[in-house]
């Protein structure tokens, strides 16, 4: 164990094995150290969005961009859109479509994707019915970079065996990942008439208008194996605790809330302290 190996930039000059004693304290007491293989992030990138549905919003130089899927045809017996919120991706939406390497260094690439957030919206009418649940899907294309992001050289397989001894069908494993964390939440919403005048004032069109904010991190990540230290297998977890009791029981146990905010942490400087006239 701690046998020292031939040392190249970026390889562990230690090889996996139960740490002496002591060599423990500069592992941290770590009683081993284990290889371990796991998805390595070798560069990120976060990209941040202001979209509006109404062009003439619209300003490139302060990052808002127009997106036509913001812009919705609705009823115009809409009196007001409520409860807008961003509730998730489209399952399977989120696609690369293409990695170009950038001239001259093959590992670093521009990537484009595409993905898909659901939105759903109620709608309030003049005479106070509401129409829940409304769905908006907002597409998007995106193309960032350069991001380091080498190719793997390896052609890795898996098959998986299940506990009577069968093997599985052969797994290709992603050996190159591009991963996307997104964090979206509706601004704010409005409901815009598009008056004619020389229409029929019943063909007017409405339209709900969104503003939507979105963080994207894009990842290139990479399947390595890391040399690192080891305290042992995780102990049991603890039991779980059942609820126990009725639930009025429960309520009347609890610590009533505060129902007013805290004060502020540090004192109000300027004119008007005083309290006294």
């Amino acid at each position: 164990m701690n046998r020292q190996s031939a040392s190249t930039c970026g390889i562990s000059i230690f090889t996996p094995g139960v740490i002496p004693e002591d060599l423990r304290p500069q592992f941290g007491n770590a009683c081993e150290l284990v290889c371990i293989q796991v998805p390595k992030v070798y560069d990120s990138c976060l990209l941040k969005l202001c979209l509006v549905g109404e062009r003439d919003k619209e300003d490139p130089d302060q990052g808002i961009e127009f997106d036509a899927d913001l812009r919705v045809k609705i009823d115009c017996n809409a009196d007001s859109v409520v409860n807008a919120r961003v509730v998730g991706m489209v399952p399977g939406s989120f696609k690369v479509i293409k990695k170009r390497p950038v001239p001259g260094d093959p590992d670093k690439k521009f990537i484009s994707f595409t993905y898909q957030l659901k939105i759903l919206y109620d709608i309030v009418f003049e005479d106070g019915t509401i129409s829940r649940d409304n769905e908006l899907l907002l597409r998007r294309s995106e193309t960032i970079g350069p991001l380091y992001c080498p190719d793997q050289i390896a052609i890795i397989r898996e098959r998986r065996v299940d506990q009577s001894g069968e093997e599985g069908p052969e797994i290709d494993t992603d050996d190159e990942i591009v991963k996307i964390e997104i964090v979206a939440r509706v601004l704010d919403v409005k409901v815009e008439r598009d008056d004619c005048d020389t229409c029929d004032p019943y063909d007017d069109i409405c339209f709900a208008i969104f503003t939507v904010g979105i963080f994207n991190i894009i990842k290139c990540e990479l399947i390595v194996q890391l040399v690192v230290p080891a305290f042992g297998f995780c102990p049991l977890p603890a039991p779980c605790e059942p609820v126990i009791g009725e639930p009025c029981e429960i309520f009347n146990a609890e610590v009533p809330p505060a129902f007013f905010p805290p004060q502020l942490d540090t004192p109000i400087m300027g004119p008007g302290i005083g309290c006294n006239s």
